[in-house]
């Protein structure tokens, strides 16, 4: 199956979870850093596997397919994971272009983790504000790459048309987009187009630009207060109809009970 494109509402996101990830193949535009408190995760980048093992991390730099999975047999809620996840714009010069570089191993052992930077990783939390968290977040990253041995990534040629169509779709969704405008693009046919859509996203144009469009939606929802008629609208929906049913498909809840429940978190 073709990795999602993920399309994220912040460029800084903590998450601390009780349970190992379970995550199909998707990609993004953020360095993706994984501390596992207790337990173990296991994280697939590219072509390669690894077992990230207690007190250790590994970094999903952008731009990299990977996904989670939790091994059969294994408990999987005895477990304690953060995930940090960061726009590469936000450090503006700090650092090094994070886009242009890649680890030649994403795993960061244990012993290596000390002082300062294991301090950083046991107090960055969610729910801070973002002032404390990007602080947080820049030493973890400082410590991050002088821990990893970066290579800069290939700028050879992307070969794999649908790897081009994941990007296209990334950089177009709010728009109008179908097969035909696709088609032409990369001046191929319309059955070709169909042919990838079923055969390695196992569902059609139509319904995977939904879903996309969707967790954009979820994305403004969450953030703003825009009606649902201007959100659907800067979604790339074409009518209201067509969002609402999207949505619930993606997320098991009409988008106006998708609002009521996130404000209701935010009371609490």
């Amino acid at each position: 199956m073709l990795p999602v494109y993920e399309i994220r509402p912040s460029d800084l996101t903590v998450k601390r979870n009780d349970y190992q990830l379970s995550y199909p193949e998707h990609m993004h535009d953020y360095i993706e850093i994984i501390y596992v408190y207790k337990g173990m995760q296991r994280l697939n980048i590219e072509s390669g596997g690894f077992e990230i093992r207690e007190g250790c991390l590994a970094a999903v730099f952008p731009e990299t397919v990977h996904s989670f999975s939790a091994p059969d047999g294994q408990d999987k809620k005895n477990n304690e994971v953060l995930i940090l996840m960061c726009a590469p714009k936000m450090f503006g010069g700090l650092f090094p272009n994070l886009k242009d570089l890649r680890p030649e191993n994403p795993i960061v052992d244990k012993e290596d983790i000390c002082g300062g930077f294991r301090c950083a990783l046991e107090n960055i939390k969610p729910g801070e504000s973002f002032d404390v968290t990007f602080s947080w977040a820049c030493v973890i990253v400082s410590y991050l790459l002088k821990a990893l041995t970066l290579k800069h990534k290939s700028d050879g040629p992307v070969t794999d048309i649908t790897y081009k169509i994941i990007k296209y779709i990334e950089q177009n969704f709010t728009e109008t987009i179908t097969r035909r405008s696709i088609a032409e693009h990369f001046g191929v046919s319309e059955s070709y187009i169909s042919a990838i859509f079923s055969g390695r996203f196992k569902m059609n144009l139509r319904n995977y630009l939904g879903l996309i469009r969707a967790e954009y939606a979820a994305g403004l929802i969450r953030s703003t207060s825009e009606s649902f008629t201007l959100i659907s609208q800067e979604a790339g929906f074409d009518n209201p109809r067509t969002f609402n049913r999207m949505f619930k498909a993606a997320y098991g809840q009409t988008p106006r009970e998708y609002r009521r429940n996130i404000n209701r978190l935010i009371k609490d």
